[in-house]
C-alpha cells in the first residue's frame, strides 16, 4: 500500500471518513513505527504548514517527546554484526508517531464535524472597551446585558465587546453595580485580583483604600468573593462588607450602613468619623482639584453630610469650622492652612 499517497489524499480531503479513521488507526500501529522515516516526517511537516496549523498547542506533546528522549541513550544501533548504520532511535520514532497522530487529530476532528478539511485555523480576539472618568466627573454606564454601572471619578472599567457571553469586568477606582440576572453567564468584577461574582444583585466596589485593599459592599442579592489564583472564597449577604487584598489569606466580613457606602451615586458627599488623610483625596476626586496642606493637622476626623451639588466652597467652610483650619480656593487649587491656629 502506498502510505505516502494516503497521506497526500488525507490532506487533500479525498479520503472518506472511514478511510481517514483507518489511516489514523494505522499511524498508531507498530507497522507505522517501522515505516516512519525522515522523508515521511518531512511530508507531514510540509502538509501541516500548508494548512496553517500554527495555533495548535504542541506543548503537552513535546513534553511527552522529551520524556521519551531522556530514556534513550544510544543514537546508533548494530544490526547483525554489520557496520553500524543510523536508525531512528526509539524516542524519535515515538515522537514521530505522537506528532503525526496528535496534529492529524486536529484535522480529523474538523473532518468529522464539517465534512471537509480546514483551510485555515485562526482565532479573533474580541476588542476591549474602556470607560473611564477624570477627577470631578461621575457617570452612569448601561452595559449590553442590561446591567448598570455607576462609575465614580478617577475610575475606570474595562470589558470585552462580547460582553453578552463574557460578563467579565476589570475595575480601577470605585463603581456601584446593578447586575441583570443571567444564570448562564455569571457577572464577575476583577478589582486588584479580588473577584466578585454575582448572578443578579447590586454591590459597591472601591479600590481607593490607602492600604491598596479592595472594599466590597453588598446591597442586594448575594455575591461570592475570590482571591485570584487561589481557592479562598467568601460569600456576602446584604448589608455586609469585606475588605480584602491578595496579600492576606484570611477573608473576613462585617456589617455596615449600606447607605453610607453608596450615597456617592446620588451625588451626596458623606463623611463618618473619616480621618483627615482620607478626606483630602476624596475631595480631590469629587471636585477635580489639587489640595495643598500647610502645617500639621494632627489626628482629626470629619463627620458630615453634604447634599447633591454642594459647592466645594461651602464644604470647605463647614469643615474649616469643625477642624480648625483656614483655606484659600483658587479655581482648581486649594490651600488648607493649619499654621494659623490660635495658640
Amino acid at each position: 500500500m502506498d502510505h505516502k499517497k494516503r497521506i497526500d489524499d488525507f490532506f487533500a480531503g479525498k479520503l472518506t471518513k472511514e478511510q481517514a479513521q483507518e489511516l489514523l488507526d494505522w499511524l498508531e500501529s507498530s507497522e507505522a513505527e517501522e515505516f516512519l522515516s525522515a522523508e515521511i516526517l518531512q511530508v507531514w511537516s510540509e502538509k501541516i504548514r500548508s494548512q496553517h496549523a500554527e495555533n495548535w498547542d504542541s506543548k503537552p506533546l513535546w513534553e511527552k517527546i522529551n520524556q521519551a528522549k531522556e530514556g534513550y541513550s544510544k543514537p546508533y544501533l548494530l544490526v547483525d554484526a554489520k557496520p553500524a548504520r543510523k536508525l531512528f532511535p526509539s524516542w524519535l520514532k515515538a515522537a514521530v508517531v505522537l506528532l503525526v497522530v496528535g496534529i492529524s487529530a486536529v484535522f480529523y476532528f474538523e473532518l468529522q464535524t464539517t465534512g471537509e478539511l480546514p483551510r485555515e485555523i485562526s482565532f479573533e480576539i474580541p476588542a476591549k472597551i474602556v470607560r473611564e472618568n477624570p477627577a470631578g466627573q461621575k457617570t452612569r454606564i448601561n452595559l449590553p446585558d442590561g446591567s448598570t454601572v455607576f462609575l465614580n471619578s478617577e475610575s475606570k472599567i474595562t470589558y470585552s465587546e462580547d460582553f453578552l457571553t463574557n460578563r467579565q469586568i476589570e475595575l480601577e477606582g470605585e463603581g456601584f453595580f446593578k447586575v441583570a440576572r443571567d444564570e448562564a453567564h455569571p457577572f464577575t468584577v476583577d478589582a486588584k485580583g479580588i473577584l466578585t461574582t454575582a448572578l443578579g444583585t447590586s454591590f459597591n466596589i472601591s479600590t481607593f483604600n490607602q492600604e491598596e485593599k479592595v472594599a466590597v459592599t453588598l446591597v442586594t442579592g448575594k455575591v461570592r468573593l475570590n482571591q485570584k489564583n487561589t481557592q479562598n472564597f467568601l460569600d456576602l449577604n446584604p448589608g455586609e462588607e469585606s475588605i480584602l487584598s491578595l496579600q492576606e489569606s484570611s477573608l473576613t466580613k462585617h456589617s455596615v450602613e449600606v447607605a453610607d457606602r453608596i450615597s456617592w451615586t446620588e451625588g451626596v458627599l458623606r463623611f463618618s468619623d473619616t480621618p483627615f488623610e482620607e478626606l483630602i483625596p476624596t475631595l480631590e476626586r469629587w471636585y477635580g482639584v489639587q489640595i495643598q496642606i500647610l502645617g500639621n493637622p494632627g489626628k482629626i476626623n470629619a463627620t458630615g453630610t453634604f447634599d447633591s451639588n454642594e459647592s466645594l466652597r461651602n464644604v470647605l467652610h463647614v469643615l474649616s469650622a469643625s477642624m480648625d483650619f483656614e483655606y484659600q480656593l483658587r479655581e482648581k487649587e486649594v490651600v488648607i492652612n493649619f499654621n494659623k491656629r490660635p495658640m
